[in-house]
């Protein structure tokens, strides 16, 4: 049976509950690269950073479908990314693969295991109890349509299998030919499955207390012995399965607790040698490179390379801080050692500017991309406009004039509230006029002070514009928009830029994804009245990776020396590159957080040029939050963007 990815897309799958699952994965496996895809079956394998769920919950409500997909979450990634044994279960898997009763083999291991976790990680979690009683609500009624059709059809392998789920759940009894229950009474067993049933039953009970992944391994291939000469065929569906690879390379046992945090071995291996030991003082180390064409940014590579290759200390374990431990000369280290240098010098990067994660790579902070995929950035210059285009963008400015007039005006009834409104609540200035927290307050605050004058706003902006082939029908649309938000800030001085991105699909290799931004407008020229005809050059190309795309922006933005930094993306949401459908939504989501936590607004445009489905505005705002503006039209675009620009400014006066 074929087991692979399922699309994401294509299965519609809600993003926002993949977003919870992939969270709840990365934390409890505590693994920030861990993938999570669909499959046929649930697994873990620790050395692809990789968690598949069941597409067995696909198809059932909501409710249902998050609860299951939760399980399997909880399964793994508390579970086998901790306390499943990698080299025991390959070693089973081998074992099992000249028997003639393999599937079900793999299937009965499997099903021992799950019991194992699903006791750990109650024990460890508690609060993940209601979603496995969920998980067995599920199981129960579909296993016991199938119990019954696997007895009418004599398929004496796949009925035992479901006896044994149905053993080990416990609340349900079975009631063998004998007439006598096994453990409970609703599910009835033929004389064959029950005869097998009671000589499983001593390894059964000892598969409940198992300790290990190993001890698993030994009880199943017990059973397996027992079972090879009384089932003539092997199980026809495969409800679990066991996969080589999965689990961790040192697992724990079962009553061990998981460390606080996960522990990476260094790639050297080496370890630190006792003074006075006779360390050789005139050694050289070998040169190690800070910078290759896939890590553009350097910042904090010298802790990096501490903490992955360098040598095992024990001085973080509680020992006192070593003579030469000098925090601020690591810092002053990797401030000086930038191997990348901007091109402009007014874009300096600003001190205190955080990184991003690498722009190489196309998958940032999701490991969605293969490793040998790297995304690279083009940068494309604007051409001189033609008369025709300059033509065009008259007339387009003429359509959005009472709209640009509308939201400038907005923006500068902004900045005089800031000028103007009070500072209130403060311990000392003039008297206010709320004096009753004198009486009731024990620390009132009853003094106001005027704020100081600012006569411009100290912002910059970036314009980020989707330019892929799903673009075609609302380009037109989109260019409307954009050159109203260009119109707006170049009549209150505000420097910007306006880039449109895509991916060149044609020139997409094993190796390289070429990402093209062609920056129509740069923050050099924005403020010229005739800078807005460049806009008309933005056309539908190919592919997107709006991720990537997004934390190339960002930088860019980094380097400005502006206070307020806003990111506008104009794009329709839908993500979609080479090794990028499954998870481009969750990668576009993740660049998003990233540049938020950095002080950078982001705030979504989707123009549709027509209707507005429901579908459309829940990707959106699974991306991109409160801040995503969807609207049919240009004309709406000032009453819905002025709110999010008004919160904005004057948060940012705080």
């Amino acid at each position: 049976m074929f087991v692979g990815k399922i699309h994401m897309l294509d299965n519609k799958m809600d993003a926002f509950l993949l977003m919870q699952l992939v969270d709840l994965a990365r934390t409890f496996a505590r693994n920030a690269e861990l993938r999570v895809e669909l499959a046929f079956h649930s697994h873990y394998e620790e050395s692809e950073s990789l968690l598949t769920i069941s597409q067995f919950w696909r198809d059932w409500k909501p409710a249902q479908r998050a609860a299951g997909m939760k399980s399997d979450v909880y399964l793994r990634a508390i579970g086998s990314a901790w306390y499943t044994g990698r080299e025991d279960t390959d070693l089973y898997l081998a074992k099992l693969a000249d028997s003639p009763l393999s599937r079900f083999g793999s299937e009965l291991f499997m099903l021992c295991e799950d019991i194992r976790l699903e006791t750990i990680c109650r024990r460890i979690r508690p609060g993940t109890s209601g979603v496995f009683n969920e998980r067995e609500h599920i199981y129960r009624g579909y296993f016991r349509h199938k119990l019954i059709a696997h007895q009418l059809r004599g398929e004496t392998a796949d009925a035992l299998f479901l006896a044994v789920y149905y053993w080990f759940k416990g609340t349900e009894q079975l009631t063998g030919s004998s007439g006598k229950s096994l453990k409970t009474q609703s599910v009835e067993l033929g004389p064959e499955v029950d005869a097998l049933m009671r000589l499983l039953h001593p390894y059964l009970e000892e598969a409940e207390r198992a300790e290990s992944t190993a001890r698993n391994a030994e009880l199943c291939l017990d059973m397996l012995e027992i079972l090879a000469y009384r089932l003539d065929h092997d199980a026809v569906t495969a409800y679990f399965s066991a996969r080589a690879g999965s689990g961790a390379e040192r697992p724990l046992l079962r009553g061990s607790e998981p460390p606080l945090r996960r522990t990476k071995r260094l790639a050297n291996d080496d370890a630190e040698i006792e003074p006075g030991a006779g360390r050789d003082m005139n050694r050289h180390s070998e040169r190690q490179s800070m910078w290759h064409r896939e890590t553009p940014d350097t910042e904090g590579e010298a802790l990096r390379h501490a903490l992955e290759r360098g040598t095992r200390t024990a001085r973080f374990s509680g020992e006192a801080v070593q003579a030469g431990d000098d925090a601020p000369s690591e810092a002053m280290a990797v401030a000086k050692g930038r191997s990348v240098a901007s091109n402009r010098p007014s874009e300096a990067p600003p001190k205190d500017a955080q990184t991003l994660s690498s722009a190489a790579d196309p998958a940032a902070g999701s490991g969605e991309a293969a490793p040998q995929l790297r995304a690279v950035a083009e940068r494309l210059a604007a051409r001189k406009p033609t008369l025709a285009e300059e033509a065009a963008y008259r007339e387009a400015v003429g359509i959005i004039l009472p709209l640009t007039k509308e939201l400038t005006r907005t923006v500068r009834l902004t900045l005089e509230r800031k000028q103007t409104a009070p500072r209130r609540d403060l311990l000392y200035g003039h008297l206010g006029r709320k004096l009753v927290r004198f009486a009731t307050d024990e620390a009132p605050r009853l003094f106001t002070k005027k704020r100081d004058p600012a006569s411009d706003l100290d912002a910059a902006f970036s314009l980020l514009v989707d330019c892929s082939a799903s673009m075609y029908d609302k380009m037109e649309e989109t260019r409307l928009g954009i050159s109203l938000v260009h119109e707006t800030l170049r009549t209150l001085r505000i420097p910007h830029e306006v880039t449109g991105f895509w991916e060149d699909a044609e020139r997409v290799s094993a190796e390289e994804a070429p990402n093209v931004f062609h920056t129509v407008v740069d923050f050099g020229a924005c403020l010229a009245p005739r800078s807005g005809p460049s806009l008309l050059q933005l056309e539908p190309q190919q592919d997107n990776r709006d991720g990537f795309a997004i934390r190339h922006a960002a930088r860019r933005l980094l380097r400005r020396p502006e206070k307020q930094r806003v990111l506008l993306v104009f794009s329709d949401g839908e993500p979609s590159a080479a090794e990028y459908h499954e998870a481009g939504i969750l990668d576009t989501y993740e660049a998003v957080l990233e540049c938020r936590r950095l002080g950078i607004d982001v705030i979504s445009v989707f123009l549709a040029s027509g209707e507005v489905h429901e579908t459309q505005r829940i990707t959106m705002r699974n991306i991109y939050g409160r801040h995503g503006i969807v609207v049919p039209h240009a004309a709406e675009l000032p009453q819905h963007l002025a709110p999010l620009l008004r919160k904005l400014l004057l948060r940012g006066e705080r």
